[in-house]
């Protein structure tokens, strides 16, 4: 009997369905923003969903009696009990470049799960900033998001250096469809993975965009 088995043989049915849940919920996420998947038309499911392809994930990292793939896995499925919870967690993850289990980070879940609790607030913090850069480099709203160039516009040029989120970025392309245009003139590989980024995060993101775009437009019109 390998190792991975013996592991597998001393837990529980119900820690061994929390550790599948929390990996294949992994494999899921991880395939939609790095392979050519589409986690919403699958539901997350793939070739991942089997015990054998997540004692063969595990095994490679196996010293001994020892995976600390195993032992993230472990501690993240005692964690988050749903796979609602699950995704959420490996979102704040993969989003901020996250991508290995070994370099999982709970200080940016903490963070994450701040911003989207109080996500209103966060797109009005943010819009501040856009109004500040609009400020001081003297451009109109619409202008900020044009380039007839190679040259990054001023919203990219924003969330690039973080001074607004993937989040408010995702949300502004919502209300105003702008990633096509600017695709017409970048070619660059920074844009490309952005662009790749923010288009596979969208439909993980639940917004009301009336709400939003009336937020949006009072920050502007403020002062």
């Amino acid at each position: 009997i390998c190792e991975g088995s013996i592991a597998m043989m001393v837990m529980s049915n119900e820690e061994t369905e929390r550790l599948f849940r929390a990996y294949t919920s992994y494999r899921g996420v991880y395939a939609h923003f790095f392979g050519e998947y589409d986690y919403f038309k699958y539901g997350g499911s793939g070739p991942w969903n089997n015990p054998d392809s997540m004692e063969k994930f595990f095994n490679k990292n196996e010293s001994g009696n020892f995976s600390m793939q195993r032992t993230i896995f472990k501690n993240i499925a005692n964690t988050f009990d749903t796979k609602k919870d699950l995704v959420f967690f490996f979102l704040s993850q993969l989003t901020n470049e996250l991508i290995y289990p070994t370099v999982f980070d709970t200080d940016v879940y903490d963070e994450y799960k701040a911003r989207m609790n109080n996500f209103d607030f966060h797109i009005q913090q943010d819009m501040e900033e856009v109004k500040k850069c609009m400020k001081e480099y003297d451009k109109s709203f619409d202008e900020i998001f044009i380039t007839k160039s190679m040259n990054h516009p001023y919203i990219l040029k924003l969330s690039l250096s973080k001074r607004i989120s993937l989040e408010t970025f995702a949300v502004l392309d919502m209300i105003l469809n702008f990633i096509p245009q600017i695709d017409k003139y970048l070619k660059d590989p920074i844009w490309k993975d952005y662009k790749k980024l923010v288009l596979n995060y969208k439909p993980f993101l639940e917004v009301d965009i009336v709400k939003q775009k009336k937020l949006i437009k009072d920050v502007l019109m403020k002062g």
